[in-house]
């Protein structure tokens, strides 16, 4: 099948940001494994990119998930900060 203008739809939600911010977690923890979950989500929480409302909203929760930032935060202040 092409892909054409038509193929594509738009959809939103935690059905469609839970593949992506899981797949950066497993990136992040595997360049980190010294980190527990916790921490892994903390660090990916602190680094995300703010977007709409200052701090969590409902639109954007924590913001855009930035799979760099969080390494290279982890990189810097360690798992636990």
């Amino acid at each position: 099948m092409a892909v054409t203008a038509s193929n594509y739809a738009y959809y939103d939600g935690t059905s469609m940001a839970t593949p992506h911010a899981s797949a950066v977690a497993a990136l992040v923890w595997a360049l980190n494994p010294g980190c527990t979950a916790a921490q892994l989500r903390n660090s990916l929480n602190k680094s995300a990119e703010d977007l709409g409302a200052t701090g969590r909203d409902t639109k954007f929760g924590f913001g855009l998930i930035r799979a760099k930032a969080a390494d290279t935060r982890i990189k810097a202040l360690g798992c636990g900060a």
